[in-house]
């Protein structure tokens, strides 16, 4: 195997800017209560569900196309073939340093690289995110997390590593609320797992000590989710896809959110509601996805029994997620928001806002959320890329005290 070919996965740049996108705009049609079974062949079962849970409040307007995101025409000019999946799909050779991994995607895994892909397209990361989590009678409480992320073999990443298959360098203070307060978290995060499992580390201010947390994957719990919210599931999809089969499902005009300025520009207070996040601040519209279902394999183990992704086929965002336990009933529903308004993109999309709502416990919350009505410190991506002695265990001790 080649692993000069399979690091170039990470330089998959899908620099996707937004063409005439607006959060401004006309509603063409609200979706309520009332009139769902006229629009629920476009909708998933998750939001379907939604409407059943919330039916005085929950509504969904559905907006004129405010733009599409598209692709860098100089990456569209090299992603003239596929590549080719390797180790059990859980790595890929490309022909081309730079292309979107699978141009004509037919299998289901490679709608899930060119999503997971995407995020090489930064350098680095520097940013203070906000969570909430929204209990059943509406009480929000809030947390911030400082977070530091390179991604090592971006063309335009200072810092060069010696590691060829690595992925990301992930680093996160929590600074609150208290009782997750000072707990530091440090990824290295690989292209592909089967060669290189994820390594973590954590820092707990409890104990003044750094340990090995080979548990940060899969079905752990993340510390800003408000207990729903699930490490694979932190930006729609990450890490290994090994504890699942995959099956594509076709593609299909569905209703959708997408572009969300309107959340970074008001607080917290006006967006979050009472089980789900105020209508009059989210933006659906119909798009194309391609509809990808995951399910757990025979003899591993995982909370989501199986779980559906909606990924949007012009830009390959996960833009809805269905979660299922294991008697096959629906225990979430998830969606990612949109935006061009982040520091250092230059009006690209970007996900800002990553929502899961829970049908048990009738709670809900929300994560990387950025904007200037939310956090008094910017984002900034593609900057000065960290030192590499600051993702290390060393690093990490000076860095939590």
């Amino acid at each position: 195997m080649n692993i000069k070919k399979l690091i170039i996965t990470l330089t998959s740049v899908l620099a996707f800017s937004v063409s005439s996108a607006s959060a401004d705009g006309h509603v063409k049609y609200s979706v309520t209560a009332d009139n769902v079974s006229e629009y629920s062949a476009m909708l998933t079962p998750g939001m379907i569900n939604m409407f059943s849970a919330y039916p005085d409040t929950f509504r969904m307007d559905v907006y004129e196309s405010g733009g599409r995101c598209t692709m860098d025409s100089s990456i569209m000019a090299i992603s003239n073939s596929n590549g080719t999946m390797i180790n059990d799909n859980e790595g890929f050779e490309v022909p081309n340093m730079g292309q979107i991994p699978f141009p004509d995607p037919s299998h289901a895994q490679h709608f899930v690289w060119n999503y997971r892909m995407f995020a090489g397209s930064v350098s680095a990361v520097d940013r203070v995110q906000t969570s909430a989590r929204v209990t059943a009678d509406g009480a929000i409480t809030t947390g911030q997390q400082e977070t530091s992320i390179s991604f090592p073999i971006n063309p335009n990443t200072k810092t060069m590593y010696a590691d060829k298959n690595l992925f990301a360098l992930f680093m996160q203070k929590n600074l609150g609320p208290p009782r997750t307060a000072g707990t530091v978290t440090l990824v290295h995060d690989f292209i592909d797992s089967y060669m290189q499992p994820r390594k973590a580390w954590q820092y707990s201010p409890a104990t003044r000590r750094v340990r090995r947390a080979p548990n940060i994957s899969y079905d752990t719990l993340t510390t800003a989710g408000g207990g729903i919210v699930t490490v694979d599931q932190f930006g729609g999809f990450n890490g290994a896809q090994d504890r699942y089969d995959w099956s594509y499902e076709g593609k299909q005009a569905m209703i959708v959110p997408f572009m969300n300025d309107a959340l970074a520009e008001n607080p917290i207070a006006d967006t979050h509601g009472v089980g789900h996040l105020n209508p009059d601040y989210i933006h659906y519209e119909e798009k194309e996805v391609a509809i990808i279902h995951a399910t757990l394999k025979d003899g591993q183990r995982h909370l989501y029994a199986s779980r559906t992704f909606y990924i949007t086929t012009d830009s390959y965002y996960i833009v809805a997620q269905d979660i299922y336990d294991g008697q096959g009933n629906l225990m979430r529903n998830a969606i990612n928001t949109l935006s061009t308004n982040i520091g250092g993109l230059g009006g690209d999309c970007s996900i800002n806002g990553e929502f899961t709502f829970d049908f048990a416990t009738r709670q809900f919350a929300g994560n990387n959320m950025l904007g200037n009505a939310i956090n008094s410190v910017p984002a900034v991506y593609n900057g000065p890329s960290k030192d590499v002695s600051f993702y290390t265990p060393d690093g990490l001790r000076r860095y939590a005290r």
